[in-house]
């Protein structure tokens, strides 16, 4: 009535601060004979997560953890050109603040949630395969695999209402409507591969890099009371060419194409198929009396959603001169959004739907600024 939003919704408000405080010691054994070196190392970690619930309900929680954090890294080295290396590492993580907030958020009337103060940390483990070959000619080969499980993941649990149910004094679970909770699970897993291949290209003097890599992950969530497993696969073919032509003229260009594939257990002939493309170039040139000229192209464009998303061209121009000793000071006028098309679209996997989230984005404007280097 007031016009000044001042009137408090306690239900939906809340007050939260937390702390993740870590010790660690450390103790490893370096190892090298020849072509093979290693290093054997482990963490020993105590963590304490503590939350403070300020308002609306003073509360607080406070969970202790001793973890054995292991890690190892094996090189060998073939030859001046070949090399392997194999690599493990662990780590742990807290939930974030917004994870632990037991407050309902209704921005979604479909889709309510909340969060789980008594959630655990989350233990990683990460172990991945590389092997690199270089010439004296320039070209490179690299070729990786790796995998990651997480114990303890924060996933989502989720149920759909058979019939109106009351969360709080002023908020009602509507018939039909979802409401998901976070909590810890173990069964995440996920798979990753790389293949790049890069040679240069003397007449135009640059270097052109091809690349494919593989990504696969499994995410546990609870929906009904029911566990289940969503499953993601991405694929990502890239090329880029970067210039190598002198300090003052400097260009690349890419383009790569993201094809996503997702579906969950609970229903096999249900999925979600999109592929994103992406293409990119940049331009810098330093030429008379210390001017500069900047650009930036982008295009992005999607293939298989029926989400009402558009491609669009983002574009970047900057005019700048240098100056002062050794050119460390520049002064510059940039346009960003010189096409007025920028948009701002994201993907979410949830734990029985796929969410796409276009937002609003900065319109079109310029900015000067200075900058001063440091050498």
């Amino acid at each position: 009535m007031t016009d000044l939003y001042d009137q408090l919704d306690e239900s939906l408000s809340n007050e939260y601060q937390s702390g993740y405080l870590t010790q660690a010691g450390n103790v490893g054994l370096r190892y090298r004979a020849g072509k093979l070196s290693a290093m054997l190392g482990v963490d020993a970690q105590w963590a304490n997560l503590k939350g403070d619930l300020v308002y609306p309900q003073p509360d607080e929680l406070s969970h202790k953890y001793f973890s054995l954090l292991p890690s190892f890294t094996l090189r060998y080295s073939v030859d001046r050109n070949n090399s392997f290396q194999l690599r493990y590492r662990s780590k742990s993580s807290s939930p974030s603040v917004t994870n632990l907030q037991n407050v309902i958020d209704n921005s979604n009337p479909l889709f309510l949630s909340t969060g789980n103060p008594n959630l655990d940390q989350q233990v990683s483990h990460t172990a991945n395969l590389r092997y690199l070959r270089t010439t004296k000619s320039g070209q490179t080969f690299i070729a990786m695999v790796g995998a990651t499980i997480q114990q303890d993941y924060v996933a989502d649990s989720s149920f759909v209402a058979r019939e109106d149910i009351a969360l709080s004094p002023t908020v009602t679970l509507n018939k039909g409507s979802q409401f998901t909770r976070p909590v810890n699970l173990d069964g995440y897993y996920s798979l990753q591969s790389m293949l790049t291949y890069g040679f240069p290209v003397d007449f135009i003097r640059s270097n052109i890099n091809l690349s494919l890599s593989a990504n696969y992950a499994n995410v546990p969530t609870i929906f009904d009371g029911i566990e289940s497993r969503t499953r993601e696969l991405n694929l990502i073919p890239k090329i880029i060419i970067g210039s190598n032509i002198s300090k003052n003229l400097d260009f690349t260009a890419s383009y790569s194409a993201g094809i996503n594939k997702m579906f969950s257990s609970l229903d096999n002939t249900a999925g979600s198929d999109y592929v994103t493309h992406t293409a990119a170039a940049k331009l810098g040139w330093t030429f008379f009396w210390g001017l500069t000229f900047r650009s930036t192209f982008n295009y992005i464009g999607y293939t298989g959603l029926d989400t009402g998303t558009e491609d669009y061209f983002l574009w970047n121009l900057s005019l700048g001169k240098k100056f002062l000793k050794n050119n460390a000071a520049e002064i510059k006028i940039e346009a960003f959004d010189v096409l007025k098309q920028n948009q701002a679209f994201t993907h979410r996997t949830g734990s029985n739907y796929y969410d796409y989230v276009s937002s609003n984005v900065l319109q079109p404007y310029a900015m000067i600024s200075f900058v001063y280097t440091i050498r």
